[in-house]
């Protein structure tokens, strides 16, 4: 039982990781129009709205732990996908979607920080060669990087950070609960950003408005969660690297879609950042049954 439950919830995190693949595409198609803090205002914001609709019933009965729980994810939501997006304006779709599953060789050391959960050998490795396909894909000829590189690797840092912490609040909250004060936090600061900064809340723009859709339905509301109740069954770890899946995905819709260019330096990082990936994954699959689950 306790198997067929972890086996689902990382199939559920495969499908958020194919959904947020999509995402990379869809954030860029929404700059079209928008500018990044109004964006993640729309996506948060009508997500907490139909979020709320739907469970209002259960979302009344949040205690203060648990809403409090889900701003301080919420928060560092906002920060992550703002530099994120942020990052988008500087750099292609297809850099950014491998250059941001840094979290997964940042992952194990976060948990060692946070929960005392010292990393194996393996995530040394992963982790260094996650660091070396990285300079290959966003490191020039001088040695420098990009601000939009930059920034997404920035937020590697922070979204590492949330999904350790996720995985270590699901167990005492109600998931929905929880996601909802998320994205409701999210979409607060962004919007106070967007009107401090005068951007613009109104488009014409077609390409844009159906990219904020698609982020509003499918890589917030859907994808938030899907990923908050699946981390329950299973480790902080395991999550970060089937997460991480959604840097392939997003090269190959950046690809289909923008037809990015792929030089010989990116494709040899994105390589090198995939096999990090697997190596950490060798290790959990021959751990599965004693450490996938975290609650049950």
């Amino acid at each position: 039982m306790i198997k067929n439950k972890t086996t689902a919830a990382n199939a559920a995190l495969f499908v958020v990781a194919v959904i947020w693949g999509g995402g990379y595409v869809a954030g860029k198609m929404a700059l079209t129009g928008f500018e990044p803090f109004v964006i993640l205002a729309y996506r948060f914001l009508l997500s907490a709205l139909i979020c709320g609709f739907i469970f209002h019933k259960k979302i009344k009965n949040t205690s203060k732990k648990t809403a409090l729980r889900g701003m301080l994810i919420g928060f560092l939501q906002f920060v992550a996908l703002s530099v994120q997006l942020v990052g988008l304006k500087y750099t292609t779709s297809a850099k950014q979607s491998f250059l941001c599953t840094a979290y997964v060789a940042l992952v194990p050391f976060i948990s060692w920080f946070v929960l005392k959960k010292r990393p194996s050998l393996k995530a040394f490795i992963a982790g260094f060669l996650a660091l070396i396909g990285i300079g290959f894909i966003s490191l020039s000829q001088s040695l420098t990087i990009s601000f939009g590189d930059a920034l997404s690797l920035g937020f590697a840092v922070f979204f590492g950070v949330q999904i350790v912490l996720i995985c270590s609040f699901v167990c005492e909250c109600d998931c929905i609960q929880l996601t909802f004060f998320q994205i409701l936090t999210a979409g607060v600061l962004s919007a106070i950003m967007g009107m401090i900064k005068g951007q613009a809340f109104v488009t014409y723009s077609t390409e844009a408005l159906l990219g904020v859709g698609y982020l509003i339905v499918f890589n917030t509301l859907i994808a938030f969660i899907v990923q908050n109740i699946a981390q329950k069954y299973t480790s902080d770890t395991t999550a970060s690297l089937i997460l991480s899946y959604e840097s392939l995905f997003g090269f190959v819709f950046s690809i289909m879609y923008y037809h990015d260019t792929i030089t010989s330096r990116l494709l040899v990082g994105c390589v090198l950042c995939f096999a990090a990936v697997l190596i950490s994954n060798l290790k959990i699959k021959r751990r599965t049954q004693k450490n996938n689950s975290r609650c049950l």
